[in-house]
């Protein structure tokens, strides 16, 4: 009971009181949080030090079954030119990596066709390095099933982890691995479901060769698991994994996704939604530790005056334990947006994320994202270096974690610099609230990069159109900063 009161208190004030930490009597006063090292590593961020060059790790795009390639995109959003190299992997034994060089105008983007570069059995994956530091690189990754937006991300680890894996009706879920390093990295993959633990002889001990990529294909994984968490170790070497989900069944759609490279404390949602256009709204916490963690979560930008709904939800997950709830299953969820906070009750971190299927035309399509974890919470600015090329309603999903009603500015980077989108340029966002952001149909509007700036800390995801005649959108967390 101690901690069910003090949990009502701080997950209901915290995110709200992280404003707090920055305000005065007189109002908010900004602070531009800062990395004091890239260690240990987390979800992808726009980097606001200084370095000498700046290095991007990208997930990895599919070229078979349905796989169609997709893009790597550089942004410069200075005002001097930017230049690179990039090294493309593949994932066929005997393919040695290819590199090659980029320039990108100032206030300007450039873009690689991953799959021209060189050949590959299913997947390749790319590495950019940035003289001098600065910019943003992300990733689009095509398939027949819809393309899928993924930060890259700014460094390698020894651990990944992802919480939503799901292989039932013949849906696939591949972890796709790349070694950017010219030694050989060994990794022990752990599959867990809510029954415990698999960690079949195949899936430890793998070699990952040095520059290449490796696929573990669904063939290797549990199948018929609605609920399954994943971590992947090296013992050797440092790498980055990415996830890949062509979806059957209650789930359709196809994501591509890099995973968690840490656990966190915290971890915040900005999309959430209950209406009848969403067919299930699922969170699933994994936890790699091995002792157990309560955690609790609260829904934000909710309603408080219906005295019957309990705005709160508290799990204790065993350790390397994972757990899922819908959001049906809580009594009471008003109708209408919300936003979701996770906070464990430990030091201990966990990794959570979230899955939500939508109708999409005449049907539905799923999409999943991870949340933003501690660190992210203090940003007033979140980038975008792909955007929407639609004119099309709820692109953006902004979440206010500030204590103070706030405003939302939307910009454009084009030749000239940053500029506010018209009608775009003030937009009301209140305390603990969460907005969905149309982009109007302008050009200086679409097919560039976006940033979202606030007075008031927030979190930002994107829900970009799934790409040629298909419905539905594809979600991704921006990058803080």
């Amino acid at each position: 009971m101690r901690y069910r009161a003090m949990a009502l208190v701080v997950l209901v004030l915290l995110p709200l009181g992280l404003g707090a930490v920055a305000v005065t009597s007189d109002g908010p006063v900004h602070a531009d949080p800062t990395f004091a090292s890239l260690q240990p590593p987390t979800l992808p961020f726009v980097p606001t030090q200084g370095f000498l060059n700046a290095t991007w790790f990208c997930a990895g795009v599919p070229i078979s079954e349905g796989g169609a390639g997709g893009d790597v995109v550089v942004v410069n959003p200075g005002e001097t030119p930017m230049k690179g190299s990039y090294t493309v992997f593949s994932d066929t034994k005997g393919v040695a990596a290819v590199t090659g060089t980029f320039a990108v105008e100032p206030r300007s983007t450039w873009t690689l066709a991953v799959e021209g570069a060189t050949t590959g059995t299913d997947y390749l994956s790319a590495m950019v390095e940035i003289t001098g530091g600065g910019g943003v690189v992300e990733q689009r990754a095509d398939h027949e099933q819809g393309s899928a937006v993924s930060p890259c991300s700014n460094s390698t680890s020894s651990t990944w982890y992802f919480a939503d894996n799901y292989t039932l009706n013949d849906s696939e879920n591949s972890l796709v691995i790349t070694n950017p390093y010219p030694d050989d990295a060994i990794i022990d993959v752990l599959a867990v479901n809510p029954q415990g633990s698999y960690s079949a002889q195949n899936l430890q001990g793998i070699a990952v060769r040095g520059q290449s990529v490796l696929v573990i294909a669904q063939r290797l994984m549990p199948k018929e698991e609605s609920v399954l968490a994943f971590s992947v170790v090296a013992r050797r070497g440092r790498v980055v994994v990415a996830r890949s989900q062509r979806y059957r069944g209650e789930r359709l759609g196809f994501t591509n996704t890099l995973g968690a490279p840490s656990t966190s404390t915290d971890w915040y949602f900005a999309d959430g939604e209950k209406s009848d256009d969403v067919r299930f709204e699922r969170y699933t916490i994994y936890n790699p530790n091995d002792r157990d963690v309560t955690v609790a979560a609260v829904a934000l930008g909710v309603p408080s005056d219906d005295p019957n709904f309990i705005n709160l939800r508290e799990d204790t997950i065993g350790p390397g334990g994972v757990v899922s709830f819908t959001t049906a299953e809580w009594d009471g969820l008003p109708t209408g947006r919300h936003h979701m906070a996770f906070s464990s009750e430990s030091d201990l971190g966990v990794v959570v994320e979230r899955a939500i299927t939508r109708t999409a035309g005449d049907g539905y399509v799923t999409t999943v994202c991870f949340g933003a974890p501690t660190p992210f919470s203090q940003y007033y600015r979140w980038t975008m270096g792909i955007g929407t090329d639609l004119a099309v309603d709820g692109v953006l999903i902004v979440a206010n974690l500030g204590l103070y009603d706030g405003t939302v500015t939307v910009k454009a980077l084009g030749p000239g610099g940053e500029a506010a989108i018209p009608g775009l340029e003030a937009v009301a966002l209140p305390a603990n609230g969460v907005l969905s952001i149309a982009i109007p149909q302008l050009e200086a509007a679409l097919g560039v990069p976006l940033v979202v700036e606030a007075d008031q800390p927030i979190v930002v995801e994107r829900e970009l159109p799934r790409g040629a005649d298909l419905r539905g959108r594809s979600a991704s967390l921006a990058l803080p900063g």
